[in-house]
């Protein structure tokens, strides 16, 4: 990995860790509508300059728009739930962790992987060990309450809400790119980004409406939490754009992915040392089986 990727993937990693521990102080659907909102401002810009390319998109990628748009809706609303009733230290982790095996597992099934190699497959051995052990609190066999509570169960919401945004936004890249073959694969991927963005403030724009108490948490904001959701929004863009510089000075993406996962001990250290979450042994060991795991996923 080049000098210049290293730093681009640092500061994502910092971007991602620290926009989710913002969300973790006002967790709610509003608080990501806004974040959306002033995402889309800042990606204004580049809407009208791709105007012109939106005749070309086919219709089979504008049905990928609308559900891609859908499971990012899903994916904020378990996160928001996840964070008020759950650890940052806990929840993230489990986050990060189970979408990639999602992904992975759906890819198999629909035939667009690889089979999975050994390293990985104990990788994902790993992931699973160290999510059942992030909730618990000492060392003794695993009781059905210690998964009982809503944060782990929204968590899952959210995971499948990533899971089904991921395999959709690859699905539609692919359709672009061969639609549209004189851009380049980065153009595309900027110009999915706009249409992707714009799609999940409609459908956040749809659960407000249909969510009185979404709404008055949105009222409840107040001119603070608008300027830190509209903050957070920038920064969750700022790190996906991060992401897509760094892989244009790598030999593989996958050390970019293995190199990312080092934002879920940010993530947890954050709420460990700010937010005063304990640091139960059986939760430190999940977080390096979990970091373990997915460095093994994402380089085999």
């Amino acid at each position: 990995m080049t000098p210049t990727a290293l730093v681009l993937i640092t500061l994502s990693v910092v971007a991602h860790a620290g926009w989710n521990f913002f969300s973790k102080t006002r967790p709610s659907l509003a608080f990501f509508a806004v974040s959306v909102l002033a995402s889309m401002a800042a990606l204004a810009p580049l809407a009208a300059l791709d105007r012109t390319l939106l005749p070309a998109v086919p219709a089979a990628v504008w049905g990928l728009v609308a559900a891609t748009g859908l499971f990012q809706t899903v994916y904020f609303t378990g996160l928001a739930g996840a964070y008020r009733h759950g650890e940052l230290s806990v929840v993230y982790p489990v986050l990060r962790a189970l979408p990639v095996l999602g992904v992975t597992a759906l890819s198999l099934l629909l035939g667009q992987g690889a089979p999975i190699a050994p390293p990985a497959l104990a990788g994902i051995a790993l992931v699973a060990l160290g999510c059942l052990l992030l909730p618990l609190e000492r060392f003794a066999v695993p009781r059905p309450r210690d998964y009982a509570g809503p944060a782990l169960w929204l968590a899952l919401v959210a995971a499948a809400g990533t899971t089904g945004y991921t395999l959709i936004d690859d699905a539609a890249q692919r359709f672009l790119r061969g639609e549209l073959p004189g851009l380049g694969p980065l153009r595309v991927t900027a110009f999915y980004v706009v249409l992707q963005t714009y799609s999940t403030g409609l459908w956040m724009a749809l659960a407000l409406l249909a969510w009185p108490a979404e709404r008055r948490r949105l009222r409840a904001l107040g001119g603070r939490g608008a300027l830190a959701a509209g903050l957070t929004g920038l920064v969750i863009t700022g790190a996906y754009a991060l992401v897509l510089a760094a892989m244009a000075f790598v030999s593989n993406v996958g050390y970019v992915a293995a190199f990312r996962q080092l934002s879920i001990l940010l993530g947890a250290a954050l709420g460990m040392a700010l937010l005063g979450e304990r640091p139960h042994g059986p939760k430190l060991l999940g977080l390096a089986a979990v970091t373990a795991g997915l460095v093994l996923v994402a380089l085999y």
